[in-house]
């Protein structure tokens, strides 16, 4: 099996070279989506890539191909897609949300799926078409069952979009919101870590405790924070 690329693909790259044929129509249509990147830093599918990289190398995808990584990294881009149709003073709102708003917020995984099987229903069946749409509705899933929209739990959960949902809680910590700054890295490490963001897969959290020093540098370019006090 070859080993993965040490570096994310640009979506450019993505588009207009790996996925030319079967994945063109797809990726194209996909493009007209809105991709919300509210809440999120720009090394967002880097960090997808770099985990899945990390985590093929410890043998936990061992059926996964480069192609495969390079396309879940890819589509993690549109795992918020849902949030084009949620109001966007939901969105942004300065300061935390309240419960019925949180409920509110918590149908964009199910807006996400309906988005993306909409905009490729010549793709049904398909491999991308499953790994969007799984993406979508399934990154806010956590292991013990305490995620949403389905509760799903342990394996029901594809381990790939484990993937993605661990990328999508650090990378909005680290990420500035509307009501607060930017989480140091190493205090978003450490609340991922410690369960303050749910439960993630045992085995790929110890893959990303032992990479946590080095994701600021490797991943978002960044020198490391000093430790914490």
């Amino acid at each position: 099996m070859a080993c993965p690329r040490t570096s994310a693909p640009s979506r450019k790259e993505v588009f207009h070279t790996i996925y030319q044929t079967s994945y063109a129509p797809f990726l194209r249509l996909l493009e007209k989506v809105p991709c919300e990147y509210a809440g999120h830093t720009p090394q967002f599918q880097s960090l997808v890539h770099h985990l899945l990289q990390w985590a093929w190398e410890r043998g936990l995808f061992p059926d996964m191909t480069e192609d495969e990584i390079g396309l879940i990294a890819a589509l993690s881009a549109y795992h918020d897609a849902g949030k084009a149709m949620l109001p966007p003073t939901l969105l942004y709102k300065e300061g935390p949300l309240t419960l019925k708003e949180f409920e509110v917020l918590k149908t964009h995984p199910e807006w996400g799926e309906f988005l993306v099987d909409l905009a490729i229903p010549e793709l049904r069946g398909t491999t991308t078409h499953r790994f969007a749409c799984e993406i979508c509705r399934w990154h806010h899933e956590r292991w013990d069952g305490g995620g949403y929209p389905d509760g799903l739990k342990g394996n029901e959960i594809p381990r790939y979009v484990q993937v993605v949902a661990l990328a999508d809680a650090y990378d909005a910590l680290v990420a500035p919101r509307s009501y607060r700054p930017p989480v140091r890295h190493r205090r978003a490490a450490n609340m991922v870590y410690g369960g303050e963001c749910g439960a993630f897969w045992p085995p790929l959290l110890a893959v990303f405790a032992e990479r946590a020093s080095s994701i600021q540098q490797e991943v978002y370019g960044e020198k490391p924070d000093p430790p914490e006090q």
